[in-house]
C-alpha cells in the first residue's frame, strides 16, 4: 500500500541507521543525555567558580552577583550568536560541534580556576586590599567568559540536532523536542546542585570533582562520535585523564599544589599547613614563627595562642554579666578563650560551631590547654 513517506531500506530488520547508531542507543537520547550532563556541569561550574570568588575576594558577595550577571550575560550572548548564524554549516550539522563543546569544556574549567586564583596578580592588588569595585566586575565579566559562552552555545546547537533526528525519522515536533530538552537542562542542573553541595564538595574535593565531570563529559562526547575516530580517540583519552585526577594520591597532589598557588597570592608570608573545602566554605590554617591563623574564604578569622588577649576578652565578657553561669559562644575555638572562660566558675559553655568539618580538621593542631578545655564536661 502506497504511504507518503518515502520508504527506507533496513538490513537485517533493525531500526533505521539514524535511529540506532553504533552505540545502540538511539541518537536522540544520546542528545538528551548531553544536555542533561550540561545541565549537571553548569550547576556545578558555577558553584566552584563561585567558591573561587569568594575566597580570593574575601567573601565579598557583591562578587556573586557580578559572576551571575556576567554568566548568564554569555549564556544569553552565545545562544544568540547560534540564532544569527543558523544558516552557517555549524548550526545546520551541529553534533561535531556539540561533540567539540563537550571535549573543550573541562579545558576552559581549569583555565577559568587558575586565572581566578592569579586575579590579584593581574589585577595588581595586593593580599591586604579589597578588590576595588570597578576591577572586580570587570575581572568576572571577563573571566565567566569561557565556559558560559560555550554552554550557551551548546544548548541551542543540541536544540537543532535533535530536530535534525526527528526531521530524519519523522518522529517528534519542533516544540516538542525542546521543551524536553528544557526538562532535561533543569533536572540536570537540580541534579549537579544537590551532589555538589552534598556529595562531591564533601568526598572529592574540587579537584576531584572536576576529574569526575571530566569523565562525565567525556562519555558523553563518546557516545556522540558515532564513527569519527578521531573524536573518539579524544573522548577516551580526556576520560582517563578524568579517572586519572580521581585517583586519590594523585588528588591530593594536585589539590596541594592548587591550594600553595592560591594561598601564596592571598597570604604570602605564612605557611600553608592545613586546608579543606566544605558546603559552607573555604577553610585553610597557616603559621607564622608560633602562631597559627585560619583562614577562611582567604581573611584570617582568628590567630593563636594569644593568651593574654584571651584573657582580656574573657574578664571584659563576664564583667558585662556578672555572675553569669551559663554562656552561649558563637564559634571561637581555635583560640584560647575557652581555656580563659573556664576559670571563672561558670556551669556551662555551649559552643556553636559554623562547619563541623573544619572544626574536626582543625582540632588536632589546636593547643593542649585549648583541646583540653574542648573536653572539659562543662563544653557543649
Amino acid at each position: 500500500m502506497p504511504t507518503d513517506r518515502p520508504s527506507k531500506i533496513l538490513k537485517n530488520g533493525g531500526s533505521r541507521p539514524s535511529e540506532a547508531p553504533a552505540s545502540g542507543i538511539p541518537a536522540g537520547h544520546r542528545i538528551f543525555a548531553a544536555i542533561l550532563v550540561l545541565g549537571a556541569y553548569s550547576q556545578i561550574v558555577q558553584a566552584m567558580l563561585v567558591r573561587e570568588g569568594l575566597v580570593v575576594f574575601y567573601g565579598n558577595e557583591v562578587s556573586l552577583g557580578a559572576f551571575y550577571g556576567s554568566w548568564l550575560f554569555w549564556i544569553a550572548a552565545g545562544s544568540l550568536l547560534v540564532l544569527r548564524l543558523r544558516d552557517r554549516p555549524f548550526v545546520r550539522q551541529p553534533l561535531p560541534w556539540l561533540r567539540r563543546a563537550l571535549l573543550l569544556l573541562p579545558f576552559l574549567l581549569l583555565l577559568q580556576i587558575l586565572i581566578l586564583r592569579q586575579v590579584r596578580l593581574l589585577i595588581e592588588v595586593s593580599s591586604s586590599e579589597f578588590v576595588p569595585l570597578g576591577e572586580l566586575f570587570l575581572a568576572l565579566f571577563l573571566i565567566s567568559i569561557p565556559s558560559s559562552l560555550v554552554l550557551g552555545l551548546a544548548f541551542p546547537l543540541a536544540c537543532r540536532a535533535l530536530r535534525n533526528q526527528s526531521a530524519s525519522t519523522g518522529i517528534g515536533s519542533a516544540v516538542a523536542d525542546v521543551s524536553q530538552l528544557y526538562v532535561a537542562d533543569a533536572l540536570g542542573a537540580l541534579l549537579g546542585g544537590v551532589l555538589f553541595t552534598f556529595v562531591l564538595i564533601q568526598w572529592l574535593g574540587l579537584t576531584g570533582s572536576m576529574g569526575l565531570v571530566t569523565l562525565l563529559l567525556s562519555v558523553i562526547a563518546w557516545s556522540l562520535a558515532r564513527e569519527n575516530r578521531i573524536h573518539r580517540l579524544a573522548s577516551l583519552l580526556l576520560g582517563l585523564c578524568g579517572m586519572l585526577i580521581m585517583v586519590p594520591p594523585v588528588n591530593h597532589w594536585l589539590d596541594r599544589q592548587f591550594e600553595e598557588l592560591r594561598f601564596s597570592n592571598l597570604q604570602p608570608g605564612l605557611e600553608l599547613i592545613d586546608s579543606v573545602e566544605t558546603r559552607y566554605g573555604h577553610t585553610a590554617l597557616a603559621r607564622l614563627g608560633e602562631q597559627f591563623s585560619v583562614v577562611n574564604d582567604g581573611q584570617i578569622s582568628t590567630s593563636f595562642p594569644q593568651t593574654e588577649q584571651s584573657e582580656q576578652e574573657a574578664a571584659y565578657f563576664l564583667s558585662q554579666a556578672v555572675g553569669a553561669r551559663r554562656l552561649l559562644l558563637f564559634g571561637g575555638y581555635a583560640g584560647d578563650l575557652i581555656a580563659e572562660l573556664l576559670r571563672y566558675p561558670v556551669q556551662q559553655i555551649d559552643l556553636v560551631v559554623e562547619d563541623r568539618r573544619a572544626y574536626a580538621r582543625l582540632q588536632p593542631y589546636l593547643p593542649g590547654p585549648t583541646r583540653r578545655a574542648l573536653d572539659d564536661p562543662r563544653v557543649r
